[in-house]
């Protein structure tokens, strides 16, 4: 009975200390991973000459929304705003349709060399674009449509070529065929999922007179759902925060927030004079809120589709 009781307290005693160090781990984790946001927006919010005052941590003295107002006009807020969500979106959707339909040809075909031209697909996983850049520069630079506009040319004398760069056709040609940025992820992921589907669910789809095409995009892309959100949330994310393709292809012509953020602290000298741009500290606080506005539109994305991309993450088998 006394080994009984003894087997009993130390359970709850045990239960409680575990679940304390549990939270106490996970506390130190939210920590660190909301540090940098909670470190932005508390520089984001403080007037300058109150970053070196050691009576102010976190709290400012004084809120002041002046790093906004002054970041906003510089960085063209709403512009880069439209022009990130026309190459979020786009190449998104396009990412969603041609890396599922490459994938399920990889999933369920079999052709020659199917599984050298998939380890082909993985290796792009690991190959800079840099290492490409001068001939994905020369694509986009003269542009002929696979040789078509060169023999139009011959035909008719027009224009051999055209110049893809600062349009939006040089995110979404590459998306569309399946090339785009961190596509060889999004087919990895895709065939994953459609592989593990059941077999019978095509035969049935050939029984009622489906054939491959009508089955792919009446059956197993709706029924890939899970997937569909995971990659267009990555590929959404990923087009957000490209730089160095955004800058390489749209330049100052078309500014999003990855080109407008890296530019900010030059292009604060239209909107501040130059004597207060010298000081160091109110750069550093119009730059955390220009980080802030930028993370914003992510931020309220996550918020929203929390749920479905977690529950999409676990299904489709991430690791």
């Amino acid at each position: 009975m006394n080994a009984r009781l003894q087997g009993i307290w130390n359970k709850r005693l045990r239960t409680p200390i575990v679940s304390a160090i549990r939270y106490a781990v996970l506390a130190v984790l939210a920590y660190q991973l909301l540090y940098p946001l909670l470190y932005m927006l508390s520089m984001a919010l403080r007037r300058p000459e109150e970053v070196t005052d050691p009576s102010v941590i976190w709290i400012p003295k004084t809120f002041s929304l002046q790093n906004f107002t002054d970041t906003l006009r510089v960085m063209d807020f709403w512009d880069a705003f439209a022009n990130s969500m026309y190459v979020g979106v786009g190449c998104g959707l396009l990412d969603v349709v041609s890396c599922a339909f490459v994938a399920y040809g990889f999933a369920r075909f079999r052709f020659p060399f199917s599984n050298v031209l998939f380890a082909l697909v993985i290796l792009t996983l690991v190959v800079p674009v840099q290492t490409i850049i001068l001939p994905l520069y020369a694509d986009m630079k003269y542009f002929d449509a696979f040789g078509l506009m060169k023999l139009w040319s011959a035909v008719t004398g027009g224009p051999g070529s055209i110049s893809l760069i600062g349009k939006y056709a040089s995110f979404y040609l590459p998306s569309l065929f399946a090339m785009g940025l961190r596509s060889g992820l999004y087919i990895f992921i895709f065939r994953q999922f459609f592989a593990g589907m059941p077999k019978e669910l095509e035969d049935a789809a050939y029984v009622d007179g489906y054939g491959p095409f009508k089955t792919f995009f009446r059956i197993m892309l709706p029924n890939a759902k899970n997937a569909v959100i995971t990659v267009f949330l990555f590929s959404f994310v990923w087009h957000w925060n490209e730089y160095y393709l955004s800058n390489l292809w749209l330049g100052n012509l078309k500014k999003n927030f990855a080109i407008a953020l890296s530019s900010l602290r030059v292009d604060l000298q239209s909107v501040v004079n130059v004597q207060t741009i010298s000081d160091p500290l109110v750069v550093l606080t119009r730059i955390q809120a220009g980080a802030l506005l930028s993370i914003l539109p992510l931020l309220v994305l996550y918020l929203v589709t929390q749920r479905y991309f977690t529950d999409s993450v676990e299904h489709v088998g991430i690791k």
